[in-house]
């Protein structure tokens, strides 16, 4: 993904929970904005941060060109549906 489309999904009003799907096969759930920033070439993303606080319990930092799709967080209890 682009660097654009990552702060696209970041700085939407209202904001939405993400889900960030990597290369690699991991995913990261933003569940609010605080919890990554963008930084000089990729993302950062804080691991384990509760809302209205400034800890973490760690990070990770991956280049955009790692992201391979960005889509909106599945609610809490929601299930996929068979088709």
């Amino acid at each position: 993904m682009t660097r654009d489309e990552v702060h696209g999904a970041l700085t939407r009003e209202p904001f939405v929970p993400l889900r960030l799907h990597l290369a690699s096969g991991k995913t990261f759930d933003v569940t609010f904005r605080e919890m990554a920033r963008l930084v000089r070439g990729g993302l950062l993303v804080f691991i384990g941060m509760k809302r209205g606080t400034h800890q973490a319990k760690s990070y990770d930092v991956f280049g955009f060109d790692r992201i391979e799709r960005i889509q909106p967080r599945p609610a809490a209890g929601q299930r996929k549906r068979a088709s």
